[in-house]
């Protein structure tokens, strides 16, 4: 328990072993559910230096967790991968399991002896010799042998090998008389006939740009060139110039189906556009990796959420291209980026895992992401990778979030990103078109019972008249500034003084919001009987908010008052739930930047076209929705 209260001084890695055996046989008995086991796992990558003890132990603690609920080898391996990207773990190779397996009398050889697993071992440990290893294969049988297991660093690195034979191949096929058009067919033949593909149904994009020697281009549209935003001009030009009519639209689902890691691609036959590119906060895990990835034009962000723009580190360590955002979306993410970075993302051993993709989260490549950003105005059609036109609309989630209608020759799709259409005081509730071809919603709350922000401004005003001092740790992006607001609007900054401190603060300077309350100042220590406090950090882990709730547990006349999602066994869920002990009085607020379900549910019934609901805890298909899995991919006749 003071492990999960975060209140032990020091822990030794036999301590965190003991704590989570206890933690594991409760799982399978029921007293524990996953959150709480992958909170102590977190736990030991922050606490504990040496990790070998710790991964030694964790892949017998997950074979013997798997084996409970699977007897053959395939379903043991393919579950213990699933628990291995859950926890957000370093990268352990298949054969790492076979003792453990072998102890518990599982026999995993006959999976090893397989072809696929044979590779995924030789390339991770000797990673420079994949180029010799799959040099007989194409790329569509050497991806399918490394998927599964092999680590993301190796397949990108599997992609610039083949990528570079297989566009060598092409530019022999190509010569500088032909059109785009022909150029474009005789670029997708090669790369029919080389298998150069990620399944069986569809080739990659074929970008001409990127030959050593392209055919000459197109001449760009006077009208096309005026929509696309001066910024990106530069580097969309050639891609436009080279593009052609596409056949068929194509929507890969890499993060979005769950909360935590945004990420969609959609791909034409010679670009796409990405939606997104988060980071899980609870295992640093980012969207599954594609080679689309490599092949985008511009990445679309619906707002500066650490699970919408965590993994753009990530991604411009090779991407070159620009990525959009409305309002001050732009300066936020640098904000909530650079924190993350402070605060330790990603844990080691990851950090320092080159095979791990989210290694590459670092100083340069945020400094990379800020330099390459664009910033677009809600209503302002822009071109943003050729024949997509996009228009930003406001999501009302929080300042700066934005739906996006995209058109693609005609096909309508509409990605809400978070949206909210319940009025706050910060928003008026978002006005979202219903006559898509498609919509890709955030249905965050669908299904789920609905709150009343009316009771939220009661409850504050009781609150806070009865009790002081009174803290309210909030998100410092839109909780803050909504907070701030209604405590202005009920009166409360008229006699009491509210102050907001941290990276709220900073936000709420930034997105323009303004009032009646007040800086805290820095060398202010102690809170007085008069005071409320508005601090970053809705779930406590730290900051301002756990320093004076620390300083008021005891003080019966003291309140907290928790406004947001609180994550489990986060330091504001236990001290919710019962587990943290104080003697000052705590409340929950509840507030959402979401759309409550009933508005939701009329929004969406409300809609003509196609429904996919992704950001959602629901996994079961709701009656005409569709929900991804995860690299699922529809396929949109243009």
């Amino acid at each position: 328990m003071l492990i999960f209260r975060d209140a032990k001084d020091t822990i030794t890695a036999n301590e965190m072993i003991q704590a989570m055996t206890l933690c594991l046989h409760g799982l399978v008995f029921g007293n524990y559910d996953e959150e709480d086991f992958r909170f102590l796992y977190r736990y030991a990558l922050r606490y504990i230096r040496g990790q070998t003890q710790i991964e030694k132990w964790l892949r017998k603690a997950l074979v013997y967790l798997v084996a409970v609920n699977n007897e053959s080898a395939e379903d043991v391996m393919k579950e213990v991968r699933y628990w291995i990207q859950f926890l957000g773990a370093p990268y352990f190779g298949p054969s790492t399991f076979s003792e453990a397996c072998s102890e518990l009398g599982i026999d995993i050889q006959s999976e090893l002896d397989d072809e696929k697993f044979r590779l995924v071992d030789a390339v991770a440990r000797h990673p420079q010799y994949l180029k010799e290893a799959v040099q007989e294969m194409s790329f569509l049988d050497s991806m399918n042998g490394l998927k599964e297991w092999g680590p993301d660093a190796l397949q990108l690195q599997l992609l610039k090998i083949k990528k570079k034979e297989v566009y060598e191949k092409a530019q022999k096929k190509i010569s500088s008389d032909m059109s785009v058009k022909e150029s474009v067919k005789a670029m997708q033949q090669v790369f029919e006939q080389e298998k150069f593909r990620t399944n069986e149904q569809t080739v990659l994009p074929a970008r001409l740009q990127e030959l050593s020697s392209p055919p000459p281009g197109d001449a760009v549209d006077p009208v096309i060139f005026e929509l696309i935003p001066q910024k990106l001009r530069m580097d969309l030009l050639p891609s436009v110039a080279y593009s052609t009519k596409t056949k068929k639209i194509e929507v890969l689902f890499l993060g979005g189906p769950r909360i935590g890691r945004s990420g969609i691609i959609i791909k034409t036959d010679t670009g796409g556009i990405l939606l997104d590119f988060g980071m899980s906060v609870a295992n640093h895990r980012i969207p599954e990796w594609v080679p689309e990835l490599e092949m985008i034009d511009t990445v679309l962000v619906s707002h500066s959420h650490l699970d919408h723009v965590g993994g753009l580190p990530v991604l411009y360590e090779e991407f070159n291209g620009k990525w959009c955002s409305v309002g001050p979306t732009g300066g936020v993410t640098k904000i909530l980026l650079d924190d993350a970075l402070k605060v330790g993302t990603p844990f080691p051993p990851r950090k320092f895992d080159k095979l791990d993709l989210v290694s590459r989260f670092d100083e340069t490549n945020i400094a990379k992401v800020i330099k390459n950003h664009v910033k677009l105005e809600y209503g302002t059609s822009n071109e943003v990778g050729p024949g997509i036109v996009v228009t930003p609309i406001d999501a009302c989630h929080i300042p700066g979030s934005a739906a996006y209608l995209i058109d693609i020759e005609g096909v309508k799709i509409l990605y809400t990103g978070d949206f909210n259409i319940d009025k706050s005081v910060l928003f008026p509730g978002a006005n979202l078109p219903t006559d898509c071809d498609y919509i890709i919603f955030d249905g965050t709350y669908w299904a789920r019972e609905d709150f009343d922000r009316s009771k939220v401004g009661e409850q504050l005003s009781r609150a806070i008249a009865d009790h002081g001092p009174v803290i309210i740790p909030s998100f410092a992006v839109g909780r803050s500034q909504e907070i701030l607001l209604m405590l202005d609007k009920l009166g409360i900054t008229k006699n009491r003084n509210i102050m907001v401190t941290g990276m709220a603060e900073r936000v709420t300077k930034m997105v323009g919001v303004t009032g009646s309350w007040e800086s805290m100042k820095k060398n202010r220590i102690h809170l007085e009987v008069d005071d409320v406090l508005v601090a970053g950090g809705g779930m406590m882990a730290g900051g301002l908010a756990r320093h004076h709730f620390n300083e008021q547990r005891d003080n019966p006349k003291a309140a907290v008052i928790l406004c947001g999602y609180l994550a489990p066994r986060t330091p504001g869920w236990n001290l919710l739930h019962g587990y943290e002990p104080h003697e000052c009085t705590v409340e929950y607020a509840r507030l959402s930047a979401h759309s409550s379900a009933t508005n939701l549910e009329t929004y969406i019934n409300s809609c003509k076209g196609k429904k996919i609901m992704v950001h959602t805890p629901i996994y079961s298909q709701s009656k005409g929705i569709m929900i991804p899995k995860f690299k699922e991919r529809i396929v949109i006749p243009t």
